[in-house]
């Protein structure tokens, strides 16, 4: 669901000053609007059934409208919640065998000042917007919604678990929109083999229209909506009248062809020197397939897939134990996948870029990027007494580097789940089971695990109207050759060689197992929201084979506290103010997090915003797991960061935005100053550019460099050294559109980091309570290596929708990287460099055509 929170990012004095203004101010039950409708039975509008084609172009002058009863009783929800809206919005609905009709009239008064701007589809523009919502089986959970601006730009979505939104969805409809002396008008016509509905008769769907005006900044709804209840689908209103349209049945076929130019260095007479590049040229083909299954059940399928044109991966320097989490950006993986979130567990026994993954054992920068999928298929649908199942199957392909040798086996993966919803929604049960397998050989078995599974149970259930209890509760086994256990054992998720870890290392060991269980509490309501969570995860789970779950062998408790405006006030359109606390043990009770956060965030009535958030951590006596890298407990000394963020108004044609962050800790050692400046700027109503710089310099004075040493003995040597760093990175991004159906896209992204390191120590008394008794000098007055790591990646894809659902792609990529003068930051020389590096480019075209049999 589209969101209305503000910025979320407050020294101690102005977080506490928030918190009891917002008390003083709201009580916890807010009072009716003057104008508000009574909380009553569910709004109802009536479709009509059309026997008459109609002829969409954004006109009301069809037979069926003039039969059609109209709706026009919108309420505020923005700025302000359940207040009359400000110009009046009018719908109509009719249908026929095939098609649900809507039709829909934005009065406004001065309709030269209305928003129109043009982007890609599925974009949003601070314009003028209307939302058409449809909860085909009525089930108060799920909705489809379908979304136009006077440009005639698309977009749409799914609703899922009430609240949460899908974006990936592309849906096959159409509309049309016109500008008048009234306003602005738009008249949808969706196939009803988009909707998902039970078979039967006579139907009832869950039904809503939204409508931003964009220069008031203002959202308006019918049936009133309150976002104070932290609900969506489940307010939408019904539509009834809609009869004898048959079962839906649903086929879409897209097949599809790639040619692809990419760049390949052809290696030298001696290892690492290059004789020169090539330029081969690959072509292949696909399928995509979407069939329904009976009315409740539809079948995503897809072979040899091809994702040429997801934006790559931003540039990061990760000097951290653990892997970096990159956000699923292929259509396939996000797309109808709704089913396997809960908020929380789901997402972290099944992380969809595990599929297809970079192969874990490359070597060489000419060994295949990702595994490739040879196909993949998705089952979800719904039971008739409202459960709801999903079912995913991934096979990848056994993967060779330069040598031959195998760097990522072959690989099969299931993913179940099922869902019962209660009392409406408002109690749930789920649960999830995975499964993966890897074709191992002589190359692999020593290195990664055979075989993983996973189980899951988790549900939730509200009450008052107001509070949830939630929890769940999973186990895990990953099973294994010892050599490949034993590098599980050892690894930065687990660290069993730590010496005063609670679980021992055993190198006989074949397979992981543990369980993680959580429970929470929390007001989720009103001006008021609490909430308490609870987490305790085994030493021995492993969940990273399908997963991405790397805090095990830990205690978990969180409490936060927020309050927040439903009401605009003098000053401010919309605020909040929310207080943290978190503390983590290890399963054996030694403290290993304690973290304090106040913050506070403001949307003014000039439409700035702003947010402060202070932040502090490793209170007490807290202890480092992973500092280090399998060594004992580290004391680690309070660490304080202050973040200040404004953003502009963004119904300019320029929005800038300013981020500002410091933090000091290790008794001062330490520090950190971070600034981002960006701006989103509109040429016209087709163009608009989006540009950031930020630049972060930083000492850390305890950053891990290497342990020395036999393993497992008292001769082990844990060395830390001071690291000063910069950091330098700048990311563009530019949208052209042509048309609602042609678009270019232009994204940029150069990133320069280098560290250099002084005072190498190592670790003598890691829970010494002064800071400089931890540590005594090592190597004999030398210092590591520094690094100066660049790396320049950016994408041009131009997209041409020629036919609904069909699209014509071309990507030019191209990726930089260079490492040289490691340890010195010079930003006009590291750039320079850093694009006299020989580029590594790859030219797409891609063709893909929509049946619908």
């Amino acid at each position: 669901m589209p969101s209305s929170r503000v910025p979320s990012r407050v020294t101690p004095r102005a977080g506490l000053l928030a918190l009891l203004l917002l008390t003083a101010a709201a009580p916890v039950r807010p009072l009716p609007a003057q104008g508000s409708p009574a909380a009553p039975a569910v709004a109802t509008a009536r479709a009509v059934r059309t026997t008459a084609p109609v002829q969409l172009d954004g006109r009301d002058d069809d037979p069926v409208w003039r039969a059609a009863p109209v709706t026009d009783e919108f309420f505020q929800f923005t700025p302000a919640e359940a207040v009359p809206a400000r110009f009046r919005t009018a719908f109509q609905v009719a249908y026929d065998d095939r098609t649900l009709y809507v039709f829909t009239r934005m009065y406004d008064p001065r309709p030269d000042s209305i928003v129109s701007l043009l982007s890609r589809r599925d974009v949003k523009t601070p314009s003028e917007w209307i939302k058409v919502v449809i909860d085909g089986f009525h089930d108060r959970r799920s909705a489809m919604q379908f979304m136009v601006n006077p440009a005639g730009v698309k977009r749409d979505a799914t609703v899922f678990q009430d609240v949460q939104e899908d974006n990936a969805w592309d849906g096959v409809w159409d509309v049309a929109v016109r500008t008048d002396s009234l306003g602005w008008t738009a008249e949808f016509a969706i196939p009803f083999s988009q909707l998902r509905y039970d078979d039967a008769a006579a139907l009832t769907f869950g039904f809503g229209v939204w409508r931003d005006v964009a220069r008031f900044a203002e959202r308006d709804a019918w049936p009133v909506y309150r976002p104070s209840r932290q609900t969506f689908a489940s307010q939408l209103g019904d539509l009834v009248g809609i009869r004898d349209i048959g079962r839906n049945r649903r086929l879409e076929l897209m097949p599809y062809v790639v040619s692809r130019n990419v760049t390949q260095a052809v290696p030298g007479p001696t290892p690492g020197t290059v004789a020169g590049w090539e330029h081969p040229q690959q072509q292949s083909a696909g399928l995509d397939l979407k069939a329904g299954l009976g009315p409740n059940v539809t079948l995503d399928a897809t072979i040899n897939p091809d994702f040429g044109q997801v934006e790559a991966d931003p540039a990061v320097l990760n000097l951290s134990a653990f892997e970096v989490r990159f956000e699923e950006r292929r259509p396939f993986f996000l797309e109808g996948t709704n089913i396997f979130r809960c908020n929380g567990p789901c997402e972290g026994i099944f992380y969809t870029r595990r599929m297809g993954r970079p192969p874990q054992l490359a070597s060489s920068p000419r060994d295949p990027r990702t595994s490739a999928i040879l196909g993949a298929a998705k089952v979800t649908g719904r039971f008739a007494g409202g459960a709801q199942f999903g079912l995913v199957a991934v096979r990848s392909d056994r993967e060779r580097g330069q040598a031959g040798q195998t760097i990522e086996p072959a690989t099969s993966t299931l993913v179940g789940r099922l869902v019962q919803d209660f009392r409406g929604g408002r109690s749930q049960l789920g649960t999830m089971l995975t499964a993966l397998t890897r074709d191992l050989d002589d190359d692999t078995a020593p290195f990664l695990r055979r075989e993983a599974y996973t189980a899951l149970l988790q549900g939730y259930h509200r009450f008052a109207d107001r509070w949830e209890v939630s929890g769940y509760a999973g186990r895990s086994v990953a099973r294994g050759s010892r050599a490949a256990i034993a590098r599980t054992q050892l690894s930065s998720v687990h660290y069993f060689q730590r010496p005063d870890h609670e679980e021992t290392f055993d190198s006989a060991r074949t397979a992981m197992d543990g369980g993680v269980t959580s429970l929470s509490l929390r007001r989720y309501a009103g001006r008021v929201r609490w909430e308490t969570m609870t987490r305790y995860a085994e030493a021995g789970t492993e969940l990273n084979d399908l997963g991405f779950v790397t805090l095990v062998n830990d205690a978990q408790v969180r409490n936060q506290l927020s309050l927040v405006t439903v009401r605009p006030t003098r000053l401010t359109r919309r605020a909040n103010a929310v207080a943290t606390t978190e503390n983590h043990w290890t399963t054996g009770g030694l403290p290993t997090g304690a973290t304090l956060q106040l913050h506070g965030a403001a949307e003014f009535v000039n439409f700035l915003s702003a947010s402060v958030t202070y932040n502090l951590s490793n209170l007490g006596n807290t202890l480092c797991v992973s500092c280090a890298r399998g060594g004992p407990l580290l004391r680690v000394s309070p660490y304080h960061r202050v973040s200040l963020t404004f953003d502009g108004d963004a119904r300019r044609a320029v929005t800038p935005s300013v981020d500002l962050r410091v933090a000091t800790g290790d008794e001062g050692r330490s520090w950190a100053v971070q600034g981002a400046v960006g701006v989103l700027g509109r040429v016209g109503t087709r163009t608009s550019l989006e540009a950031q710089a930020s630049y972060e310099r930083r000492s850390d004075d305890t950053q891990p460099v290497r342990n020395y040493g036999a393993l497992f003995s008292d001769t082990v040597h844990y060395t830390f050294a001071a690291l000063q760093q910069d950091i330098l990175g700048v990311t563009v991004r530019a949208n052209v559109t042509l048309s609602p159906t042609l678009s270019l896209q232009l994204y940029a992204q150069p990133f320069v980091a280098s560290g250099a390191y002084s005072d190498w120590r190592e670790m003598t008394d890691p829970r010494a309570r002064r800071y400089p008794d931890r540590y005594a000098p090592w190597g004999a007055g030398a210092v590591p290596a520094g690094f100066n790591s660049k790396q320049f990646n950016s994408n041009a894809v131009l997209r041409w929708e020629y036919r609904p659902g069909s699209v014509l792609f071309v990507v030019w990529q191209q990726g930089r990287a260079d490492a040289r003068n490691p340890g010195t930051f010079d930003a006009g020389r590291d750039l320079r460099d850093l694009f006299y590096t020989h580029p590594d480019n790859t030219l797409l075209v891609k063709l893909s055509y929509w049946l619908n049999p």
